[in-house]
């Protein structure tokens, strides 16, 4: 079987598709699926997630074509590929728009990934933009898929909420588990822990409210992570307000660093509204630690697996929860967190999301049976 995967960017930058793309894309190579990516070169000030041979870097785009992801190369290079199944990264731009018509005009099927963009928050950016698109095109395009792939239920939910009705795939985002060795917890200080993007709706400001509240003197509140640079200088503001001497700001981590901040936690807390992922939630599962995440985000398993919780994101019940959190005894803690990276070993691993998308390509190209994973009502 050949897969093309079509994608604007494969730039750090681009985060969380260009990544899973990569990690789906090695999967399917390693189970011996003849899998590419085709993509556009990336531009100054980013860098390209991995330098593969099965990646096909077009030109970069000039800044002018950055909003539309609009080139003639693009057209140009999918006219010249013949795979058994596309699987189109993403909506909106120019090459998702031309590798489903390119599809449809050779008779080949193909799929979607959604990533989160039509959930109501992200359909809520530029929204006059979004629903004049999905009037022309887009909502046509997205119906004429031979499968649509959501990572969760929650985004099954909203894309049938939009009156979509042809097959959907629910099919988690892989980890590339063997990408975080487990590193031992040095200490027993409380330790909670934000990592991610500093912005504004990842409510960190509640979080600082919430560890006021909670009175820890003997613990720590730890705040990972760069992004918004207004909204960072709020949060310092906000703990000198507070007279908080036991919250630390790190910057940016990545790599071993990251990894050893996330195993030296009690818990690692995401007080999002909303996220669609949230990659940060089974990096810390892998490192033992429990999570605490908002209903906003696709975690109920956290509750079922009971390796963190799962609740509503009012200061009140974070607050409640950070203390159970922190009560915990070591023991019970480890087991927590044991119940989470055994979950993410056996349920998220690159190998077992490999699986699933080759069943999903067999059913859709007409060569295997409906996968239960794929729902058509």
């Amino acid at each position: 079987m050949k897969v093309q995967h079509v994608i604007t960017s494969m730039g750090l930058n681009w985060g969380g598709p260009a990544l899973t793309t990569l990690l789906v894309v090695r999967g399917l190579r390693d189970a011996c699926i003849d899998a590419g990516i085709l993509t556009y070169g990336v531009r100054g000030g980013d860098r390209p997630i991995s330098d593969e041979g099965f990646i096909v870097n077009l030109p970069s785009l000039f800044v002018w074509q950055l909003a539309s992801g609009w080139s003639s190369r693009m057209k140009e290079a999918l006219r010249k590929t013949y795979p058994d199944i596309y699987h189109i990264q993403g909506l909106w731009q120019y090459p998702q728009y031309e590798t489903a018509r390119t599809a449809q005009r050779k008779n080949i099927p193909y799929v979607v990934t959604l990533h989160g963009q039509l959930y109501p928050q992200a359909l809520a950016l530029s929204g006059l933009k979004k629903k004049v698109a999905l009037s022309l095109y887009q909502r046509r395009q997205l119906q004429q898929a031979a499968c649509i792939h959501a990572t969760c239920m929650d985004e099954y939910g909203y894309y049938r909420a939009l009156g979509f009705t042809n097959p959907v795939a629910v099919v988690p985002n892989p980890i590339d588990c063997n990408a975080y060795p487990l590193y031992s917890r040095t200490d027993t200080v409380k330790r909670v822990g934000y990592l991610g993007r500093i912005h504004p709706r990842k409510n960190i400001h509640r979080l600082i409210d919430v560890w006021a509240r909670l009175n820890e003197e003997n613990g720590v509140l730890l705040i990972m992570g760069d992004g918004d640079k207004g909204y960072l200088q709020r949060l310092h503001e906000q703990v000198q307000t507070l007279k908080l001497r036991n919250v630390f700001f790190t910057g940016f981590v990545k790599g071993e660093k990251k990894q050893q901040l996330l195993a030296s936690l009690s818990c690692l807390a995401v007080p999002s509204d909303f996220e669609n992922f949230g990659m940060i939630i089974p990096e810390a599962l892998l490192q033992h630690v429990p999570v605490i995440a908002s209903t906003g985000t696709p975690w109920a398993e956290l509750n079922r697996y009971k390796c963190g919780w799962w609740v509503d994101n009012d200061a009140d019940t974070l607050v409640n929860t950070l203390r159970e959190a922190l009560s915990l005894n070591e023991e019970i803690r480890y087991e927590m967190g044991n119940r989470g990276r055994e979950l993410m070993l056996r349920k998220y691993s690159v190998e077992t999301v490999a699986v699933q998308m080759k069943q999903m390509y067999d059913w859709a190209t007409g060569n295997g049976p409906k996968p239960g994973f794929v729902f058509t009502d």
